[in-house]
């Protein structure tokens, strides 16, 4: 019957929606562990080279947090209003919005002054995110304590990592 046709139909779209949804979370989870192990520094050379360049501010979760969005959905594009402004973007849900949500302009500097912006919109082009080598770097070792020769039992032991 057509019924039991458009009812089939309807739960195979409603369990793609799912499983895209379940695969933008693990994504997210694999980019997030991966960027977490990145020192603050690393971050913010994956932001600058960027196209446009990414806001660099923020504390090392929040760096983790604007280099796993951009992976995922790609960069924030500038402003197409005024020019100046880097566009931010809200989302309802934390997944399965495919990097759209509300996008707002805060404005910019032009030369010495700041010019204001109120550009809001629902949708933006986000151009790709490039990996650059900060990106795979292994993180670096902390340097093990100095120990005097014959110093113990754990000679050879392997440095935690930071």
């Amino acid at each position: 019957s057509r019924a039991a046709a458009a009812a089939a139909a309807a739960a195979a779209k409603s369990n793609a929606a799912a499983a895209a949804v379940q695969d933008e979370a693990s994504r997210r989870d694999a980019y997030t562990a991966s960027f977490s192990a990145l020192s603050a520094a690393a971050l913010k050379e994956c932001l600058r080279a960027q196209k446009p360049d990414q806001l660099l501010g923020g504390n090392k979760k929040e760096l983790v947090d604007r280099c796993v969005d951009r992976k995922l959905y790609g960069n924030l594009p500038r402003c197409p209003a005024c020019g100046l402004g880097k566009l931010r973007v809200a989302y309802a849900l934390p997944v399965g919005h495919k990097g759209q949500g509300r996008f707002s302009c805060p404005g910019g500097y032009d030369d010495d002054a700041y010019k204001p912006c109120s550009y809001k919109a629902t949708a933006a082009e986000r151009p790709a995110w490039t990996v650059v080598a900060a990106e795979t770097e292994t993180p670096v070792r902390k340097s093990a304590k100095k120990r005097p020769a014959g110093g113990g039992d754990d000679e050879g032991a392997p440095v935690p990592l930071d």
